[in-house]
């Protein structure tokens, strides 16, 4: 492995060839996904309701905990796949060299008060289900996220999620990996 260069942000530049890749945090755990979707479906193939219901809820299930994206970089490009049903169905390709920088944003969070509000109106269930929903597919709402603004001056979605230190580790990687300045959005 050739030792790192000592500029700063370009740790994994130095290390990575064109082909090697670094994946973006959380990586997509499709085996505990599969785990819990096939427990899950068990419970519903048992279970004594109508054969369209199963099928219904199979269905939801499986899109569900199938569907998800995942991201990753080379010194030369970003590349984010999107798999539904656990079939990668699009890629999207980057290359580094038309990207002008990094940009971080953070939506603004739930507090006590909103979530009594919503408690109220729509009901704790339901709350707990947006709050479990919201962990299981973070992509489709969480807080924190990482753009790529092209020299065009659109934007690629490159991460989103709820963890802070998912947040700032993806920040690390993107920033080594491609020597682009961070700048909040």
């Amino acid at each position: 492995m050739p030792a790192r260069p000592d500029a700063p942000g370009d740790c994994l530049r130095g290390i990575l060839s064109m082909d090697d890749y670094v994946d973006l945090v959380p990586r997509p755990k499709t085996m505990l996904r599969g785990a819990i979707l096939i427990a899950l479906l068990f419970l519903g193939l048992i279970s004594n309701a109508p054969a369209a219901a199963k099928i219904v809820a199979g269905l939801t299930m499986v899109a569900i905990f199938g569907t998800f994206p995942y991201s990753r970089i080379s010194a030369e490009k970003f590349q984010k796949t999107w798999h539904v049903l656990f079939i990668p169905v699009y890629i999207q390709h980057v290359p580094l060299g038309g990207v002008d920088r990094i940009e971080t944003g953070l939506e603004q969070k739930m507090n006590l008060a909103s979530g009594c509000a919503i408690a109220f109106l729509v009901g704790i269930w339901n709350l707990v289900m947006i709050w479990l929903l919201d962990w299981l597919i973070p992509w489709a709402g969480g807080d924190y996220k990482l753009w790529l603004r092209l020299d065009s001056g659109r934007r690629v979605l490159a991460w989103q999620g709820n963890g802070e230190a998912n947040f700032r580790q993806n920040v690390h990687v993107l920033e080594d990996a491609s020597g682009l300045p961070v700048v909040r959005g």
